[in-house]
């Protein structure tokens, strides 16, 4: 990756991740000119294989009634296709790759180098190794997430095959094919497209794109975490040429903010509608897999559609995390100006800081599309909607029982 040879190793480090599942596919936001054919082909393997996925997911749908399926059908259906257009609608990032280029290279001219302060290295490795550990984390638990919700099945089709109880052929999606599963080798390979197609979709589209805004929101908020710092222990001075410095100094720090403030913003620009598209269907998800936790008897699919709905859950929270840090350290701007020794300093200096208090006093927030600011009181939120739609779909079922 030429491009971000150059940008700090550890800034780099923050955001390798997603940008290397969405190289997987072919999506690229840096090295337009670099393995451009072969792009092309993992972009339209992808393409391939979502719209084979989707055709089957929307054709069962279509087809309800000839295929006679259940309530417990449909309810497991419900949530993969709502999961699926996500992530797929998560792919109109690309379309402001421009933007997310910007907003990289400015935070990486204004990541910070060697450090011979030694509280300010101390809490940027603190920030940093925070950032790595909550994304490790949750690549690794989607990652058994997929594992097994994708793998009980099949477990239990062959154990029971070396048991002679002549199984039925179960797929962890209730799909619509247009051939009949008669034999054992087309249910493997029919099992291995799904696998092969919800890991694909899940981890390339929906999660990288979490963690590209979950990395970018931190980073900007750790800068203006180090910017704290820096107000707070400025060097203040009263007369003479030192005032005259004490004024250079803070000045410096205002331009600082400035453009943290404009990164903040653009950052809302790239990621409201993705955010959106969150809050529209992570509730109806989260709703249907706890639905199917409560109603389906067998302990393996229980067990595999809770660890469905927590993984949908955590996600959610993953993505209402970074926009409650970012709003916390913007509005500390003004504790920190204010914690400053601006009274030891001349009128200019005054004026700055009550300007920096009064700018701040309007934390940054990430909203989607100005329809809810994502936050922990959002995310309460989504939990209370989550539990009405879960009670409502349940005592539904029990009525037609």
């Amino acid at each position: 990756m030429a491009s971000l040879d150059h940008l700090p190793s550890s800034f780099i480090d923050t955001i390798i991740v997603p940008v290397k599942l969405y190289r997987f596919i072919g999506l690229q936001f840096f090295d337009d000119d670099r393995a451009r054919f072969k792009n092309y082909c993992k972009l339209i393997l992808f393409i391939l294989l979502s719209f084979i996925f989707s055709c089957g997911l929307i054709l069962f749908f279509i087809k309800i009634n000839e295929i006679d399926a259940g309530i417990l059908e449909i309810a497991n259906a419900t949530p993969c296709l709502c999961l699926v257009i996500q992530s797929l609608l998560k792919l109109s990032l690309l379309r402001k790759k421009h933007l997310i280029r910007s907003v990289v290279y400015e935070i990486a001219e204004m990541w910070p180098g060697e450090m011979e302060n030694r509280e300010q290295k101390e809490l940027m490795d603190n920030w940093l190794h925070r950032n790595k550990l909550i994304c490790d984390s949750i690549l690794k638990f989607t990652i058994f997430g997929l594992l097994i919700y994708n793998g009980v099945s099949l477990v239990i089709y062959f154990i029971l095959r070396i048991l002679d109880k002549n199984p039925a052929y179960v797929f962890p999606f209730e799909l619509y094919y247009p051939f009949e599963i008669d034999s054992v080798w087309k249910y493997v390979a029919v099992y291995l497209m799904h696998i092969l197609a919800t890991t694909i979709i899940y981890e390339c589209s929906y999660l990288s794109c979490d963690m590209f805004l979950f990395s970018l929101t931190v980073n900007v908020s750790m800068l203006l975490r180090l910017l704290h710092y820096d107000l707070v222990n400025i060097d203040v001075r009263r007369r003479g040429q030192e005032a005259d410095e004490s004024l250079a100094n803070l000045k410096n720090i205002v331009k600082r903010h400035q453009k943290l403030l404009k990164l903040a913003e653009d950052l809302d620009r790239i990621f409201s509608a993705v955010m959106f598209t969150v809050l529209v269907f992570s509730s109806l998800i989260i709703s249907f897999f706890g639905f199917l936790t409560i109603v389906i008897k067998g302990k393996f699919q229980q067990f595999m559609n809770l660890i469905a709905a927590l993984e949908v859950l955590f996600s959610v929270f993953y993505i209402m995390l970074p926009g409650q840090i970012l709003s916390d350290t913007s509005s500390g701007v003004a504790d920190a100006a204010y914690q400053s020794l601006w009274y030891n300093s001349d009128e200019r200096f005054r004026k700055i800081i009550i300007i920096m208090i009064a700018r701040s006093q309007k934390p940054c927030i990430l909203r989607a599309m100005g329809y809810a600011d994502i936050n922990f009181e959002t995310f309460y939120k989504i939990c209370g909607t989550t539990w009405s739609y879960l009670s409502v779909v349940n005592q539904m079922y029990q009525d037609s029982l």
